[in-house]
């Protein structure tokens, strides 16, 4: 099953990647570097011993996101880390946050849809329920107004994917 990470050279996004490799999927890791480095990827080879397909892809652009699935037409899954996530940064730059995080996940989900079925993992963040009144954060909690231009990303992304499962192939968490 060869499922595709986006952010797949950043924390999270790698640590996952090593684990995919190690479940013996085919990965394909997507990152446009602006918040990573291609040593991780030579560390993501040395811990597994396996090799690692790599797209530098911007995610924004939407053309470079048809070719990539275009070129591996077998992508089952894929799962979504690439994103800006910064909040103070967010504050300051908004339309930056909007068209990263947003265009990036409609651009892929588009390319997805047009699967007979396939699986997609987004990776959120607590910040959708807003100010916490009670710790530890649970999903039970109720999504809260976002008190950051991040935040808001991550619960307008939220929305876009519960649209788009109810009409297309899509599973998602």
């Amino acid at each position: 099953m060869k499922i595709l990470v986006t952010g797949g050279l950043g924390y999270i996004g790698s640590h996952t990647v090593v684990e995919l490799q190690q479940q013996n999927f085919d990965v394909i890791v997507v990152d446009d570097l602006s918040n990573s480095s291609l040593e991780i990827r030579e560390g993501i080879t040395r811990i597994t011993n396996k090799p690692l397909v790599f797209e530098q892809v911007n995610l924004r652009e939407k053309q470079e996101v048809i070719q990539l699935f275009q070129k591996h037409r077998d992508i089952h899954g894929v799962i979504h880390f690439a994103a800006s996530k910064a909040v103070g940064e967010s504050v300051d730059n908004p339309l930056l946050y909007y068209e990263n995080n947003i265009h990036s996940l409609v651009y892929v989900l588009q390319q997805l849809q047009q699967k007979q079925s396939s699986v997609f993992i987004f990776s959120s963040s607590c910040t959708v329920y807003g100010q916490a009144q009670k710790m530890p954060i649970t999903e039970s909690f109720l999504i809260q107004p976002a008190l950051s231009p991040y935040g808001n990303t991550k619960q307008i992304c939220e929305e876009i994917i519960t649209d788009v499962v109810k009409v297309s192939g899509i599973n998602a968490i």
